[in-house]
């Protein structure tokens, strides 16, 4: 079998690459051995600001313009439906930060995302006596009905390779890679956390964090908006609401743990004042970078090997943008933007 790429792994960013392919006709096939990535178990949030400070987050706005419409589109390509608009509520914890709020509204980029009037709560289950700020152009994004249609889009193409794949059986010596009986001209690791153990970018500072959240059934809230309030309420349907997310830099295991349940509880409680049961219980291994900016690029000395990674807990606005971005680099010879470029980490070759 001879293509033009392999892609290994099929999590945000190896999704949104191999749409780049098809859109560039480029034949391909991924290799993902079944859901395990973060990816499965994200949140999904897209959001252009940070809530913490009221600034925009790195290109928010030029990365909202891209991502929409792609997920869209993608919609539509698969006949499901994964994308769910709604506002943002973020919680005011004082008069100061409701101040700073509209002081923030003053800005043309974030007026395009923040209603700069205070907004009263008028939901008795929740605990915000001083109201709400409210985003709009928000949402958030299925990861899990998204990948698992993805998925069997590309099996039922004979284009997906239900396998590990095998760094050692990677052939490199000759003009075109060969891996068993696939020769290919580049190959893109889009493997998430998997990368810690890829011989050809051990080199790269890739690190990892561990993400909790709840899945919790509460009849009586009757919440439609997505609550912020350093943690995240986001309804899904059938009184259910996903509640999240912690972040972990030591715990490497990608399981749920007692810890991670009670922190999330301890905060759900403070803005929650109604009985919920906890349905599920979900965890997954972040890959992130110590600048926290993806890792986009090919290898120091074979330009046919390359790493898309390092999206973080922002990877549904991310993936878009750093898939365009390598098959850019890759096939126009387009460079890459150096914030993301991985040559910004030298090698110890």
């Amino acid at each position: 079998m001879r293509v033009d790429y392999i892609v290994v792994g099929l999590g945000l960013a190896g999704l949104a690459f191999c749409e780049q392919l098809r859109k560039n006709n480029k034949s391909f096939v991924v290799f993902d051995h079944g859901p395990t990535s973060a990816s499965t178990v994200a949140s999904g949030l897209y959001n252009p600001i940070a809530l913490k400070r009221f600034v925009p987050a790195w290109n928010g706005h030029e990365l909202m313009q891209l991502s929409i419409p792609f997920y869209r589109t993608l919609e539509q390509t698969l006949d499901t439906t994964f994308l769910h608009p709604s506002p943002i509520l973020r919680k005011f914890f004082s008069a100061a930060e409701a101040n700073d709020w509209q002081h923030a509204c003053d800005s043309p980029v974030m007026a395009l995302y923040l209603e700069p009037d205070v907004l009263s709560n008028t939901n008795s289950g929740i605990d915000a006596p001083l109201g709400f700020g409210k985003l709009k152009g928000t949402g958030w994004v299925d990861c899990d009905v998204m990948l698992s249609a993805y998925r069997s889009f590309l099996s039922s193409s004979k284009l997906l390779i239900d396998e590990v794949f095998l760094y050692g059986r990677l052939a490199t010596s000759k003009p075109e890679l060969i891996y068993n009986n696939i020769e290919a001209h580049s190959i893109v690791f889009a493997e998430g956390t998997g990368m810690l153990q890829n011989p050809w970018f051990s080199y790269l500072p890739f690190r990892h964090s561990k993400g909790e959240l709840l899945v919790i059934h509460c009849p009586d809230l009757k919440e439609s908006n997505i609550i912020h309030t350093g943690i995240f309420v986001i309804p899904i349907g059938e009184d259910r609401y996903k509640v999240g997310a912690t972040y972990d830099n030591y715990d490497h295991t990608a399981l749920p743990t007692k810890a991670g349940r009670h922190s999330l509880e301890k905060r759900l409680q403070k803005i929650l004042c109604l009985p919920y049961k906890i349905i599920d219980h979900l965890a997954g291994l972040r890959p992130t970078t110590p600048d926290r900016r993806p890792l986009v690029g090919t290898h120091p000395t074979d330009k046919r090997i390359a790493v898309l990674n390092g999206l973080g807990s922002r990877g549904v606005l991310q993936a878009p943008y750093v898939a365009k971005s390598i098959m850019d680099y890759m096939e126009k010879d387009k460079a890459l933007p150096a914030e993301i470029d991985v040559s910004r980490y030298a090698p110890n070759l």
